[in-house]
């Protein structure tokens, strides 16, 4: 039985870990905690933590009498590759066994997080610095590694007291590793992790989710004797989906998996009767969540063909069509820290060194959107804006089931998040919530010859059944069915992308109709001209009667002309625009001002006093000002420093 960290039991038990508490006290603020912690349904996580509990309980016992009716049973194996393990979790009433498995310097370039750093193109400064990730993985991190010291204090805290994994710590490391090996710093390097093993993981990812934003997995959980798990909706995707639906800031991030070259039965068997396809199986099949292909390094995008597909990484779709993976990125010789000495590095390759960088990628964006905002986004926020700023994979436009929406772009990412709220040249990133029976629209305009794309995101109740042993079952696992359709003045509809599942899964994306099973949705449109009215409706009845959902809208020269932009831009006034040495605002002070250049580099804050701002100190040239009172009413412009 693993040894549990609690902090009650702190002094008591683990007096080492001390030494990691006040590197972690300039993480994320106790105020930052409590108000993530204020949008989490208590009453259903407690609830579901009931039920969870049992089921570990449950699970115990069941593997307990297995190991000792079995003594020649080996609970954990080392994978054929040496480098992963493979762990006997549960043995079902009707015999069929349930493993965990391992999903084994160009990871941030790769991803554009690079660009975000100090010295990086956008010279925003933005590191991980004050966040927190988790990891759940197949043992303890080796927290005193020269890449997790800071000052004395490491970077982790390890909540299991298991014995030290080396596929922990490279994962650990791709996250949060600190650079002293610049070929293997983290992609949120300046980040701190919590680490747990993978035991009891759905009731520690349910105690962490009021507060943590994102974390890492990189493994697999299923039958991996039976056919029928590849694509399914399992107990373990609908208690993921449950977690996330509860707790609505906290986005896990899965491994796809490295199956599609498996040689023995059965991945062998459904690698031969599909093609590759529909490959994924446990928590990655989760509608909430990333899933993450792995992909070669790719150090200049210059389009789709940049990007090459791995030969290992699991390809979707999930059994009712979803797209899956989600996004994708380097997972190929990724240099990380591993655990053989505080010195040690290791070259791996897997979906489980894609899926960290991914990982570290949404604590980055999560911390620049804080900054400038005094909030963090939502997960289907967070998500749908990786999702909808990704680069283009494969040879056809829109997703595939092989890299999902494509590669991840930080940079252009960080770009939206910049330009949020802009009065032109904007980026729209609303948190939205749809009644039942509702129609929500917003007319905006668009030129240029960068596609118009508009997406919705919104984090899906979970299903109230599961897949218990059927292979390829029809059942469609969306609850809440959103549309999004954009209308050009002369009447022409957009549809969002979606794919056709296990039918025909290489067949190509198609925008002609509705989508009915994936819960983000992305309208292109190639050259827009023109105004633009986009739709946002729902199918059937909402459960709980609504339903909170991100609008992501990017392109050239985008502007509003809802009623509801015209009245807030209305309210607040920025003058004299140009302005000398001092800006007025006709509005609330104490609220926080940002200014940024034009590339989102934040030059300046400050608390509103006497409704104006001193930009004497600015050279001469053209800004951002962001607005955020404590009402949460926000206001962006542009303005001329003369």
């Amino acid at each position: 039985m693993k040894k549990k960290c609690n902090f009650k039991e702190m002094k008591i038990k683990v007096l080492p870990l001390l030494l990691l508490l006040p590197f972690f006290a300039f993480s994320q603020t106790a105020e930052e905690k409590r108000k993530l912690a204020s949008f989490s349904n208590k009453e259903a996580n407690a609830v579901l933590a009931k039920e969870l509990q049992k089921e570990e309980q449950q699970r115990k016992l069941r593997l307990d009498a297995y190991l000792k009716s079995n003594p020649q049973i080996s609970k954990v194996e080392t994978t054929d590759d040496g480098f992963g393990k493979k762990e006997l979790m549960d043995v079902l009433p009707n015999g069929e066994k349930i493993y965990a498995k391992t999903h084994n310097f160009g990871a941030a370039i790769t991803a554009r997080a690079n660009t975000l750093y100090s010295g990086g193109s956008l010279g925003l400064n933005i590191q991980g610095q004050g966040m927190i990730g988790g990891v759940w993985d197949g043992g303890t991190v080796r927290a005193t590694h020269q890449e997790f010291m800071v000052g004395g204090f490491s970077k982790i805290l390890n909540m299991d007291l298991t014995g030290v994994s080396s596929h922990a710590t490279h994962v650990a490391g791709t996250v949060a590793a600190q650079g002293i090996d610049a070929t293997a710093r983290g992609i949120a390097f300046n980040s701190n992790v919590v680490a747990y093993d993978w035991a009891d993981d759905l009731n520690e990812m349910l105690d962490e989710a009021t507060s943590m934003l994102a974390s890492n997995h990189s493994y697999g959980m299923g039958a991996l004797g039976s056919l029928w798990f590849y694509g399914a909706y399992d107990s373990r995707a609908r208690q993921v989906d449950q977690i996330t639906f509860n707790n609505p800031y906290y986005l896990p991030v899965f491994s796809a998996g490295n199956d599609r070259n498996e040689n023995t039965a059965p991945g062998s068997t459904q690698i031969a009767n599909k093609g590759g396809y529909d490959m994924i199986f446990g928590h990655g099949n989760a509608k909430n969540i990333l899933t993450v292909a792995a992909v070669n390094e790719v150090l200049n995008y210059n389009g789709p063909g940049s990007v090459v597909m791995s030969n290992f990484s699991s390809w979707g779709p999930s059994d009712d069509g979803r797209i899956k993976p989600d996004i994708a990125t380097k997972g190929v010789g990724v240099r990380s820290t591993y655990s053989n000495s505080d010195t040690w590095y290791a070259t791996l390759q897997g979906t489980s060194m894609a899926s960290p960088g991914i990982t570290g990628v949404v604590l980055l964006l999560q911390q620049y959107y804080n900054q400038l905002y005094s909030s963090f986004m939502k997960s289907s926020t967070a998500k749908g804006l990786i999702l909808h700023t990704a680069d283009e994979y494969g040879f056809a436009d829109g997703p595939d089931y092989e890299a999902g929406w494509g590669l991840v772009n930080a940079q252009r990412a960080a770009m939206a998040i910049a330009n949020k709220n802009m009065s032109a040249n904007r980026s729209i990133i609303e948190e939205n919530t749809l009644n039942n029976g509702a129609v929500f629209t917003k007319v905006i305009t668009s030129n240029g010859t960068q596609p118009l794309k508009v997406s919705i995101s919104w984090t899906d109740p979970a299903f109230l059944g599961q897949n218990n042993g059927v292979v390829d079952p029809t059942t469609k696992y969306l609850v809440n069915d959103l549309d999004v359709k954009v209308t050009s003045s002369t009447g022409t509809v957009f549809y969002p992308w979606k794919l056709q599942g296990m039918t025909n899964p290489s067949g190509l994306a198609t925008n002609n109709s509705t989508n009915d099973v994936d819960n983000f949705e992305r309208v292109d449109i190639p050259n827009p001209v023109g105004q633009y009215t986009i739709t946002v409706t729902h199918k059937g009845t909402l459960f709980n009667g609504n339903q909170n959902y991100s609008l992501i809208v990017t392109g050239d020269n985008v502007a509003s002309l809802s009623v509801q932009d015209t009245d807030k831009s209305e309210e607040i006034k920025l003058y004299p625009n140009p302005a000398k040495n001092v800006l007025y605002i006709n509005k609330n002070s104490g609220a926080k001002i940002s200014i940024l250049d034009l590339t989102g580099r934040i030059i300046h804050q400050e608390t509103l006093k006497d409704n104006k701002i001193f930009i004497g100190q600015l050279s001469k040239g053209t800004y951002m000002l962001i607005y955020k009172d404590n009402k949460g009413t926000e206001f962006t412009s542009k303005f001329i420093k003369e």
